[in-house]
């Protein structure tokens, strides 16, 4: 095996680089019978095969809402999977009669049954129907009336990108008497099939909570990032992290973190070369001397202030654990900090820092083989 170095600079492996984390969740306002939010993109799922989900077993869809009223009693909000309509378009759109999705399979929340909790993470358990999902199907999620009374309604949350031209598959749509996409908008939703394992749609970005870390050097815990185990051999030239302030700063990368920390890079950045200060934005800090990590070897890519400056560091965290098999470090990566010796879980896997490696070599598989990896985006260009 040899590592061969990619053409550029440029190999992304970590959060989507057009991530807005500190402006929050966009979302549609449903307030008229038949209102929808929709996402149309490819799902992938956690080990490449085909899963159904049902009404059966582990069966479930998470997504996250910004706000819910629920309380006239006659209100069926429909939550579930559909076909896309690939003939009418665009704007894509679920497989519909009228504007009625035509659900595969689906959740009906009614006050009589369960009913979403307000401006959080929902878990939507099918009621009726099933569908199989095969790695890379084209698949629309919606969530749409089919009653609506009294004062009820539902803001159906997505991500933000960083303007309406850097995303514009997968998307968000909306149907209001006609269909509507929304350009800039990044899915988070998981699928639990019935055996257990997970589904997520491709750049797509998981989140229950966005939150930050503000510290400086002053602080009890010294330092913040995120841990990587990958199934090959790679070799880390940077580190780009979603942060902000006026601090200067370390981007650290460690060996053994959760052991016996060694910071194989220590590479200072001051913002004072930096466009601007205390604006939240991506940083791409690259190294004088690249890092070669084995296969399967745990890393951290952290972030340590040099001052008492405050910085600001970005992060998600997840409703749960398994919900990691949607991001690039999968689920043997999560959030990690220290004040001094080993490195800790920061919130039982829960709690995921904008923070990515840029690497410029990756094994050839020659001479042996490689793993699989977590996620759906190393990004290549």
């Amino acid at each position: 095996m040899a590592l061969q170095k990619m053409p550029g600079a440029r190999t992304l492996l970590g959060p989507l680089p057009y991530l807005v984390p500190s402006s929050g969740f966009q979302s549609n306002f449903m307030t008229s019978n038949g209102n929808e939010t929709y996402i149309i993109g490819r799902m992938r799922t956690s080990d490449g095969n085909s899963h159904t989900i049902d009404t059966t077993g582990s069966s479930a869809i998470g997504w996250r809402n910004n706000g819910v009223v629920f309380s006239s009693g006659t209100t069926v909000l429909n939550v579930g999977l559909a076909a896309v309509d690939t003939t009418n378009g665009s704007p894509g759109r679920p497989v519909n009669s009228t504007g009625t999705t035509t659900f595969d399979v689906k959740c009906a929340h009614t006050t009589a049954t369960t009913t979403p909790p307000n401006n959080a993470w929902t878990t939507s358990v099918p009621t009726s129907g099933s569908k199989t999902i095969a790695d890379g199907d084209l698949v629309a999620f919606a969530v749409q009336y089919s009653a609506l009374g009294g004062s009820d309604f539902c803001q159906v949350s997505y991500g933000r990108a960083a303007s309406n031209n850097s995303a514009l598959f997968p998307y968000a749509g909306t149907y209001n008497g006609s269909f509507s996409g929304v350009q800039g908008s990044v899915p988070g939703i998981i699928v639990v099939f019935n055996d257990g394992a997970i589904g997520y749609f491709d750049a797509s970005d998981v989140v229950s909570v966005y939150n930050n870390q503000n510290w400086n050097n002053t602080s009890g815990t010294k330092e913040f990032g995120q841990l990587f185990q990958m199934p090959f051999p790679m070799k880390v030239v940077g580190i780009y992290a979603y942060m902000s302030g006026t601090g200067d700063l370390n981007f650290n990368v460690y060996s053994d973190p959760l052991g016996t920390p060694v910071a194989q890079v220590s590479h200072a950045y001051t913002n004072k070369i930096s466009v601007t200060t205390g604006n939240p934005a991506w940083i791409y800090d690259y190294f004088p001397t690249p890092y070669a990590v084995s296969a399967n070897q745990p890393i951290g890519a952290v972030i340590q202030p040099s001052t008492s400056t405050n910085v600001q560091l970005y992060y998600k965290t997840l409703a749960n654990a398994a919900h990691r098999a949607s991001d690039p470090w999968g689920t043997s990566g999560y959030g990690i900090s220290r004040s001094t010796g080993a490195f800790a879980n920061t919130n039982s896997s829960l709690d995921h820092y904008y923070a990515g490696l840029i690497v410029n070599a990756f094994d050839d598989a020659v001479g042996g083989g490689g793993g699989g990896g977590g996620g759906s985006y190393g990004v290549i260009g």
